[in-house]
């Protein structure tokens, strides 16, 4: 845990704001929030608000113990696994509001899976296990965002799970376009990311994807246009997850 360090001024009256965003705290009231955010030790860490331009602010490092849930306030981090290879992967990005080590913290192995560095500056709260414990039971309403958040996570690394199953290309490109499909109930897509942030969360390089949706288009699949895609075969991208 880091020292805590109770900022003042602007950051310091806009911190209850800025935990408005986070759905650990959905449904509570200013006053509740004010109120529980004054009963527990909490520290923040400024390190990377300086580094805006900076994509290698280590957050924290893979195999480091995480003991403590973070909250991004300000900023943006991603999560990376990085390889041996020299190869990157960006697995997730976390915004203002998102958290992360939740259930990291609580496992019986709790060290951090991944590496996770400040692509913009940052600013993080950090709360304790313990302190965790005391808002769940002093606040329901935390506790059920609590629990929701963790079903979440399981069902989002159940979704991964079923990605790194797909042997080929093609079929990591149709479930992930069926997935958006289920979200946007249109087979006209806008894309959420970048086609080079889409290669890696799919873990493959972007001439691969660029090409792979080439093929799949000139097969009628789909049709696209920069982060416009769409379906023209539902049952045909369908068929090719079976």
């Amino acid at each position: 845990m880091l020292p805590n360090r109770k900022f003042k001024g602007d950051i310091m009256d806009k911190i209850t704001d800025y935990l408005k965003y986070c759905i650990l705290f959905k449904d509570l009231t200013t006053q509740e929030l004010q109120n529980l955010i004054t009963s527990i030790n909490y520290s923040v860490s400024d390190n990377c608000k300086n580094c805006i331009e900076c994509c290698t602010c280590i957050v924290a490092l893979e195999g480091d113990i995480c003991d403590c849930l973070g909250i991004v306030i300000q900023g943006e981090l991603e999560v990376q696994k990085h390889y041996a290879s020299g190869k990157v992967v960006t697995l997730a990005k976390l915004n203002k509001g998102n958290i992360f080590g939740e259930a990291i913290a609580f496992s019986e192995t709790n060290i951090y899976p991944a590496t996770i560095v400040s692509s913009k500056g940052s600013i993080i709260l950090y709360i304790s296990k313990k302190d965790i414990i005391t808002m769940c039971s002093s606040y329901p309403k935390v506790l059920n965002n609590f629990m929701q958040l963790l079903s979440s996570k399981i069902l989002l690394l159940n979704r991964k799970i079923k990605e790194l199953s797909f042997e080929t290309l093609r079929q990591k490109i149709s479930n992930y376009l069926l997935c958006e499909y289920d979200i946007q109930k249109n087979t006209s897509l806008i894309l959420p990311m970048s086609r080079k942030a889409l290669a890696e969360h799919l873990g493959v390089q972007r001439p691969s994807l660029s090409r792979e949706l080439v093929n799949m288009k000139q097969d009628g699949l789909i049709d696209f246009n920069k982060n416009l895609v769409k379906i023209n075969d539902l049952e045909g991208i369908e068929a090719i997850l079976i």
